[in-house]
């Protein structure tokens, strides 16, 4: 078996190279804390992706610390509760969801910033402002750029001409589409790009996922060390580079974005590769 299975054509060799590197990789299901991305692994829209629940609940039996991470800062944490909880059957804490927003909120406070102006939903924007930042356009310290989908030309405007004024600004992920059951929609990756071509500005930090320090903090969080953690994702340029950057074991799920040939395309190589959740439970 090559070690490099993705550089296969596709076909026989590659499917049965790829169980096999599962096969000998299965030693790191046995980890004790698992982070989870959400849409595209778990889930799509409002319904469970295959075996997802039955994956999950095996886990739960197992007394295994389950963590739920996700990119899309669209929606608070109290909205990911009540998903996991009607769409997966999952009793999730707060501590449990680990959000782009929850990470950006850290970051601002660590670096003493409380004013911003913030380009995102009604419910990013009363996170953050419960977090104690506060939205403004007069003279901000910064420039926060979520997943808004009640995007209007307005906040695009203000955005240029604070940027334009010397604020720089800052993302909470860099995800370039969202997966739905209808296809795929633009994401912050897709608002960035806009923002490029119109002011040539890029970001100054994104804080989400690959950022290696959302995993850090979850292992300080959960008192586990590298060793001990696993993470699920389906997206090979967020979910599967930071639990490489992070030093963590990584699973790349093919029920979303990324695809086996896109393993060489972004250079970063994901140590399980699994069609579903299913092929998991198998192994487990």
């Amino acid at each position: 078996m090559t070690a490099e299975w993705w550089k296969l054509e596709e076909g026989k060799e590659r499917e049965e190279a790829r169980k096999e590197s599962n096969r000998t990789n299965r030693h790191l299901l046995r980890r004790k804390l698992f982070l989870f991305d959400q849409d595209g692994t778990l889930y799509l829209d409002f319904k469970p992706l295959p075996q997802s629940r039955e994956f999950l609940a095996a886990l739960k039996e197992r007394h295994v610390q389950t963590i739920f991470i996700t990119n899309n800062s669209s929606r608070s944490a109290s909205v990911y509760q009540e998903r996991l909880r009607d769409v997966l059957d999952v009793e999730a804490s707060q501590r449990e969801i680990y959000t782009s927003t929850k990470a950006t909120i850290g970051w601002l406070r660590s670096e003493g910033m409380t004013r911003a102006y913030l380009v995102g939903t009604p419910g990013f924007m009363e996170e953050m402002e419960d977090a104690g930042i506060e939205h403004t356009a007069e003279e901000p310290q910064i420039i926060v750029l979520a997943f808004d989908t009640t995007l209007t030309y307005k906040k695009l405007e203000e955005m240029c001409y604070l940027i334009q004024k010397g604020v720089g600004y800052v993302a909470t992920h860099p995800d370039k589409v969202c997966p739905t059951l209808d296809g795929y929609i633009p994401d912050i990756g897709a608002f960035i790009e806009l923002v490029r071509t119109a002011t040539g500005a890029g970001p100054q930090r994104i804080l989400g996922k690959p950022n290696p320090d959302m995993v850090r903090f979850l292992l300080e969080e959960f008192d586990a060390k590298k060793e001990d953690a696993i993470i699920f994702g389906d997206r090979l340029y967020t979910d599967i580079r930071m639990g490489v950057d992070s030093g963590i074991a990584t699973v790349l799920m093919l029920t979303g974005e990324s695809r086996i040939e896109d393993i060489e395309k972004y250079g970063v190589a994901p140590d399980l590769v699994f069609k579903d959740l299913g092929e998991a439970l198998e192994l487990l």
